[in-house]
């Protein structure tokens, strides 16, 4: 039994977003009262573009990110940054924690498109409606190009005397998109039976060189998104069926340096009966590139559950920049180790 309840702690999730939508939606921008959602000594983490130009993800402390969010909301266009809405949420009443996906929405840039860009964040609970941790993971690349978009169209927008729309929640947190769920229910023993099943075949494919093990897991109608690096060079964010999916996986398995990844661990699952949803964090470590050196970043990926121990989506989401460095310094370590072999 946990030390909060599910009502509790969807209270405080609850509470949390009406907060965000009417703090960060407020002209000129107030957070103050979003400050109190948080604990005095609140660890944050941004898995994208960080803190500090980028060189620390971890911020300790209410006051620090009190200093972070007033800088950083306050340079154009991110003060442009209006609306959060939420598609999906997860509690967990053991762990008092919550996941759920954040929309990161611009204001209507005059034209009525919409601008945003995803970030799944993984929260962990303090009491009294505040939380005491909160790690944030998104793609940069993607959340910059997405502003540069939006600032390029409101240029158009301003040169042909469209001024910007007033400030409207309903079209602001309005999902544009929404997601086909199966409207069947499984227990939460076989969930976690089958993504520990997921896990073992992931293991054996990336220790074994063979990626169709990994592929198997999934329904031969699976549609997978990948927001770091993507597919095709980056000109894609989805594949869809088992073929293409083991198409791309055993081009991975055969990449330099890739191939040199270990086998994934899973730093924590929360796993919702309901849907049929699995939310994790995972560890992609590299080899030891001969100097010891441990070379390792996070991913978080959500998974939903067809039946018979396969999968019909998944969706990846991390820093591609960070991904791309790792490699390139396992890269310079393996090779400098080579060389003083000979």
């Amino acid at each position: 039994m946990g030390k909060w309840s599910v009502a509790e702690l969807n209270d405080a999730f609850l509470h949390l977003r009406r907060v965000t939508d009417r703090c960060f939606a407020s002209e000129p921008r107030d957070l103050s009262d979003w400050y109190q959602c948080y604990t005095e000594d609140v660890v944050w983490h941004d898995l994208g573009f960080g803190f500090n130009n980028g060189w620390d993800q971890e911020i300790r402390g209410l006051g620090a990110v009190r200093a972070w969010m007033d800088s950083h909301n306050a340079v154009p266009p991110q003060d442009s940054m209006k609306y959060y809405p939420v598609p999906w949420y997860i509690v967990d009443a053991e762990r008092g924690w919550a996941v759920c996906e954040w929309r990161n929405r611009m204001l209507d840039p005059g034209t009525g498109e919409v601008f945003e860009e995803k970030a799944y964040s993984h929260l962990i609970y303090g009491g009294n409606r505040q939380w005491r941790y909160e790690a944030d993971i998104y793609n940069p690349l993607r959340m910059r190009t997405m502003m540069a978009h939006w600032l390029r169209t409101r240029e158009k927008a301003a040169a042909n005397d469209i001024p910007l729309p007033p400030l409207d929640m309903n079209w602001g947190l309005h999902l544009v998109d929404s997601e086909e769920e199966v409207p069947r229910r499984w227990s939460r023993e076989e969930l976690e039976a089958a993504f520990d099943a997921y896990v073992n075949a992931c293991l054996r494919a990336r220790s074994g060189r063979r990626p169709e093990e990994q592929a198997a897991q999934f329904t031969e109608d699976v549609v997978y998104r990948e927001l770091g690096f993507g597919f095709d060079q980056g000109w894609k964010e989805e594949l869809r069926g088992r073929t293409a999916v083991t198409n791309w996986l055993n081009g991975l398995a055969t990449i330099y340096p890739n191939r040199h990844m270990r086998p994934f661990e899973v730093n924590w699952r929360v796993i919702d009966p309901e849907r049929g949803w699995v939310v994790y964090e995972s560890l992609d470590q590299m080899e030891d590139p001969g100097n010891g050196e441990v070379l390792q970043m996070r991913t978080f990926s959500r998974m939903k559950y067809a039946g018979s121990n396969q999968w019909r989506f998944k969706e990846d989401i991390y820093d591609p920049m960070k991904m791309r460095a790792m490699l390139a310094r396992w890269r310079e370590l393996h090779q400098q180790h080579q060389a003083g072999r000979r």
